[in-house]
């Protein structure tokens, strides 16, 4: 197995570590408590970890070999599940310890994340990196499924423990898979010269013990403001989260609503989890062919479709399949997004910007979220109108972004062959 097919496998593997910690731990603490709230918590750690490191995260990342914080990353995560794996054994552990764990996990999550979009760029260029990526959240969205899935039989057949020890393998998995990777890179072998990573670490700006944490976040944050390109995708993304805060009350409309059977609430959360995988998918196989703005513009539109057909849904299997078409239309945002961002930010700042990015997206995702709860209930508890004016918010976004900000360059990214090779026009 090549080396980039190697590590494609161990972080697919490492996505299902992710999809299996989703109900993991919250699984052991509602075990341990019997204490709804403390279970939502355990089941957060990544919106924590963001709300931790989000920031800080990416200026970090920028000073130092992004392949050695992946490899620390998955030590931690592995160590961590290892930990809970014993806590579990001697049935004593306090709550509040493999809270404070799950919050590790979701600490060294963000400093993966944060790592691995720079070093999919290092490994993968053209159109292979838009198939990396693609492959990438093919991966993750299948995980969000099987994860969860898995661990319920591991937990009904073994107990927690097995759960736990089986996650903490995924994460070793795909530390071997790295490691094997870093080592395999051109000059990376001991005793040779200094590699390109060691280069562009050394020589990039606002590093080394002069240089705070702040004021190297500062650059990344004024880079991201002034580049018209890479503000408009990521405003881009940010709307599109803010809009999806409406998506978080389809089991509700499918429940209250609609009055559908728990299994087919089921069936209509899970058209989400197909449909993300196959937008995935569809962008890593066609994605390379297409000029990435338009195509990221059409994907806005779908999933302002895709909310519209939600409003007007008379039944499961109209739900479901209007479903997979809003989580499959925005992860093509997304994938395109992410190889934009990843093709046209310098590499000495795409740590910084990375992060950055995700903490706003996050941050709007959250408003989102609270926003559509508010506008239901005002509503009557009744979330059709709020579905339908996400996807009216979603689409007028969408064209005023374009009119403003994209449109003055889209002409120069044809196709993502190219991309890397257009440097952004800052405004």
């Amino acid at each position: 197995m090549g080396g980039d097919r190697l590590f494609l496998f161990g972080q697919s593997i490492s996505l299902l570590g992710d999809g299996l910690a989703v109900l993991a731990i919250p699984l052991l603490v509602l075990q341990l408590t019997g204490n709804p709230l403390l279970s939502a918590l355990a089941a957060a750690p990544r919106v924590i970890g963001y709300l931790i490191a989000g920031l800080p995260a990416g200026p970090l990342v920028d000073r130092a070999d992004p392949w050695r914080v992946l490899i620390a990353a998955d030590v931690v995560r592995m160590v961590v599940f290892l930990l809970l794996a014993v806590a579990v054994a001697v049935n004593g552990c306090p709550v509040a310890v493999i809270l404070g764990l799950a919050c590790v996990v979701g600490v060294a999550g963000v400093f993966f994340e944060t790592a691995l979009a720079v070093a999919v760029r290092d490994l993968y260029a053209g159109t292979r990196l838009m198939r990396a990526n693609g492959f990438l959240e093919t991966s993750g969205q299948l995980s969000l499924v099987l994860g969860p899935a898995a661990v319920g039989v591991l937990v009904a057949a073994a107990g927690h423990q097995a759960a736990l020890l089986v996650n903490a393998g995924t994460f070793a998995v795909s530390l071997i898979t790295v490691w094997r990777t870093y080592r395999g890179l051109p000059d990376t072998e001991s005793g040779s010269a200094a590699s390109p990573v060691d280069q562009q670490r050394r020589a990039s700006p606002g590093r080394g013990t002069l240089g705070s944490i702040g004021a190297e976040l500062r650059i990344g944050v004024r880079y991201l403001v002034t580049s018209r390109l890479v503000a408009g995708i990521t405003l881009l993304q940010a709307v599109t989260a803010l809009g999806l805060g409406a998506e978080t009350l389809i089991p509700f409309f499918a429940r209250e609503r609609l009055g559908l059977s728990a299994v087919l609430v089921g069936l209509a959360v899970a058209g989400g989890g197909v449909g993300g995988a196959l937008g995935a998918l569809l962008a890593a196989t066609a994605g390379p062919r297409l000029s990435p703005i338009p195509a990221c513009l059409t994907g806005m539109l779908l999933t302002a479709a895709g909310l519209t057909l939600v409003s007007l849904a008379p039944g499961a299997i109209w739900l479901a399949l209007a479903n997979a078409l809003l989580a499959g239309s925005s992860m093509v945002v997304v994938v395109v997004v992410r190889t934009l961002r990843q093709q046209v930010v310098p590499r000495e700042l795409l740590g910084r910007v990375t992060s950055t990015a995700r903490s706003l997206v996050l941050a709007a995702a959250a408003a989102g979220t609270a926003l559509t709860g508010l506008l239901t209930g005002l509503c009557g508890d009744n979330p059709r109108p709020v579905f339908a004016g996400a996807a009216v918010f979603i689409a007028i976004s969408t064209v005023l972004v374009w009119a403003g900000v994209l449109g003055r360059t889209a002409h120069r990214l044809n196709t993502f062959d190219r991309s890397d090779q257009c440097a952004p026009t800052s405004s």
